[in-house]
């Protein structure tokens, strides 16, 4: 039962990490995501997924050595950098929403 679900796993993560790969990829050549912060944003933060799910996958592939330690180091550092972006994005999309909507509601009581 266990080797089973460590194979369910597996396969799980090697798709998962394709279709990162592909969105990466089927990106780049079909939107022109570098014109806006938007798509900078969208683009890298899917890349990096694609670089952690790959490093994943190939450490299920390889055994681990000291190329692995520095790869992984490299891989999960970008992890952080793009979720506070991401963070970031939505707090001050949040607050334009926010701004817009009282802006709004002042002009109805003026």
């Amino acid at each position: 039962m266990v080797e089973t679900l460590r194979t369910i796993g597996t396969v799980e993560i090697v798709i998962a990490m394709a279709l990162a790969w592909v969105v990466v990829l089927v990106h780049h050549f079909l939107a022109k995501w570098w014109t806006t912060p938007e798509g900078r944003h969208v683009f890298t933060f899917e890349l990096v997924l694609a670089v952690v799910l790959g490093l994943w996958g190939l450490r299920l592939i390889i055994p681990e050595g000291d190329w692995f330690l520095f790869l992984r180091v490299v891989a999960f550092a970008l992890l952080p950098v793009v979720l506070v972006w991401r963070l970031r994005i939505l707090i001050a999309n949040h607050r334009r929403a926010r701004k817009a909507r009282l802006e709004a509601e002042r002009g109805r009581d003026v």
